[in-house]
C-alpha cells in the first residue's frame, strides 16, 4: 500500500501540515528585495508639496527674488503650533525681506520649505498634541512685496491700502513676471550686445531728484537726512544693474540700511558708516 505524502517544498502543504502539527506557520520562501520610492523631478515637487531646505541653500537673486537649484521659489515655515485665524499663521516669502534678513543673520532653525505652485495653498503642519497636516491658504509677507516694489507697495502706505494689496495679491501673476524656471531664461544680450553695468553719464543728476522725490528719507527704516548729512544717504539699485534707472529700480537708503543689503556689506569698513552709526543708531 502507498501512502501520498503531501509536498512539504509547496509553501501552502508545510504550512497545511505545521497547522495540522500545531506549530507557527513560516512566512513564504522568497527573497526580501527593498522597494525603492520613486522620486519626481525637482520642478514637479516644487509645485506640489515643496522641499524642506536649509537657510544656506536658498540663493538670493539680483532681482531679490528666491531660487533653489535653479528655480525660482516662495519660502514659508511648514510647522506651526497650532491652526489658529489665518493672520496668526506664517506668511510665505518671495523675496529677502526685513524677516528673511534676521533668518539669515541668525541661521535659524525652522523647517523652512521651498515651493513654488502658485495656487496660494501650502502645506502645513499644524502641531497641536498631534501633528496635522493640511493646505493651508496663507498670505504673502508685506515687507517682501515692499522689496520688490510690487505695484508700488510702500509699507509707508496707510494699512488698510496694504492690506486690499495683500488680498488682491495673486502668484499667477508673479510668476508671469518672475519666472520659475530659471534655466529656461535665456539672456536677453550677448557679450557684445550687452550694456555695460555702470553708472549713466547724469547719474549725480538723477540721484539728486531722487532724493529729493522721496522726500530724504531712508524707505527702510524711515530715517530723514537733509543738508550736512546727506552724505549719509545713497541711491541703490534694486536689481544690482547701475544702467536700469527706472523709478521702481531705485532704493533711497541711509548707509546703515544699503550695507544690509545682499553683497554690501563692504560698505561697513568705510568711514561714513562708522559716524552714520555713532551718530544715528
Amino acid at each position: 500500500m502507498s501512502i501520498q505524502l503531501p509536498d512539504f517544498l509547496a509553501w501552502g502543504a508545510f504550512n497545511t501540515l505545521r497547522h495540522h502539527m500545531g506549530a507557527p506557520l513560516i512566512d513564504r520562501f522568497c527573497p526580501k528585495r527593498p522597494i525603492k520610492e520613486i522620486e519626481l523631478p525637482l520642478g514637479e515637487r516644487l509645485k506640489d508639496g515643496g522641499v524642506d531646505v536649509s537657510v544656506d541653500q536658498i540663493e538670493i537673486l539680483d532681482d531679490r527674488t528666491l531660487a533653489y537649484k535653479g528655480f525660482r521659489v516662495l519660502v514659508y515655515i511648514r510647522d506651526v503650533p497650532n491652526l489658529g485665524h489665518r493672520e496668526e499663521m506664517p506668511r510665505y516669502h518671495l523675496a529677502y525681506c526685513h524677516t528673511l534678513e534676521m533668518m539669515y543673520r541668525n541661521k535659524r532653525s525652522e523647517r523652512y520649505v521651498v515651493a513654488n505652485s502658485d495656487s496660494g495653498l501650502f502645506q502645513v503642519n499644524v502641531i497641536d498634541g498631534a501633528v496635522n497636516s493640511k493646505l493651508v491658504a496663507l498670505n504673502v509677507c508685506q515687507n517682501c512685496l515692499a522689496g520688490i516694489s510690487w505695484k508700488g507697495f510702500d509699507m509707508q502706505q496707510p494699512r488698510p491700502h496694504r492690506l486690499d494689496l495683500v488680498s488682491s495679491f495673486r502668484l499667477p501673476e508673479f510668476f508671469a513676471k518672475y519666472p520659475r524656471d530659471l534655466m529656461a531664461n535665456k539672456p536677453g544680450h550677448t557679450s557684445d550686445t550687452a550694456p555695460l553695468n555702470d553708472y549713466p553719464s547724469g547719474w549725480t543728476e538723477i540721484s539728486a531728484q531722487t532724493k529729493r522725490n522721496r522726500g530724504f528719507c531712508c524707505g527702510k527704516c524711515r530715517t530723514t537726512l537733509v543738508q550736512t548729512d546727506a552724505k549719509f544717504l545713497h541711491v541703490h539699485h534694486r536689481n544690482g544693474q547701475k544702467n536700469d534707472n527706472r523709478d521702481e529700480n531705485l532704493d533711497v537708503l541711509c548707509i546703515g540700511c544699503h550695507a544690509e543689503e545682499p553683497f554690501h556689506s563692504h560698505m561697513k569698513r568705510l568711514p561714513d558708516y562708522k559716524v552714520f552709526i555713532e551718530r544715528y543708531r
